[in-house]
């Protein structure tokens, strides 16, 4: 996320006016890609450098046509330590963006919880006529399950976006929930091994 509001950042400042996207494509496997998109003139005057920036920071897949240049990187690797997830408890990551990304486990069902404030500020010192440019700035977020609840502008089937400024902090809320059935299933088959074991052991001591 500091890549991306760094790069943003620099776009704005290096002349133009500039639509600024980030889209965090969420997998069932944990891991994360973040896509970068801009569109403006700043993306015509200044490709060769924007791009060589990109790369530098590890984006890959950077792709330019015209005034529209998107680019692609791993955000988070993938797994939630599958093994915890038959404890229950909290397991959480903050990013100093100011979002925490956290999965709290019921064993049978896990809810997967993006919150927190999106705060250019928090990384980069932003100019005090940035926020009053009123440029735009969309954050997405899609996810393989629907949301089970959300804060989001707009949701466009299980894309969930929220349409803000940079410059202007926003809050962030999405919830997705997600059932295990086949850990119900061994814990079901487990509690009848127990019951059939002491129903054996009660009969035993009966005779």
């Amino acid at each position: 996320m500091r890549k991306l509001l760094l790069l943003s950042l620099l776009a704005i400042l290096l002349g133009g006016c500039l639509e600024t996207e980030a889209r965090l494509t969420w997998h069932p496997d944990g891991s994360m890609d973040l896509t970068l998109s801009l569109k403006g003139d700043a993306v015509e005057s200044q490709r060769e450098l924007i791009v060589e920036q990109l790369r530098a920071d590890g984006f890959q897949r950077i792709r330019v046509s015209g005034d529209t240049l998107s680019a692609e990187e791993r955000f988070k690797e993938a797994g939630w330590d599958r093994l915890s997830g038959w404890l229950p408890g909290r397991f959480v990551y903050r990013d100093p963006s100011g979002l925490e990304f956290s999965r709290v486990s019921r064993v049978v069902y896990e809810d997967y919880v993006l919150s927190g404030t999106l705060d250019v500020g928090r990384l980069v010192e932003l100019p005090i006529f940035v926020a009053a440019m009123n440029l735009p700035f969309t954050f997405a977020v899609e996810a393989p399950w629907p949301a089970l609840a959300s804060n989001a502008d707009r949701v466009e089937g299980k894309t969930y976006l929220w349409e803000r400024t940079l410059g202007k902090p926003f809050a962030v809320k999405l919830v997705y929930r997600r059932w295990y059935p086949e850990r119900a299933a061994v814990l079901a088959l487990l509690l009848v091994v127990l019951a059939l074991a002491l129903w054996r052991r009660l009969r035993r001591r009966s005779v």
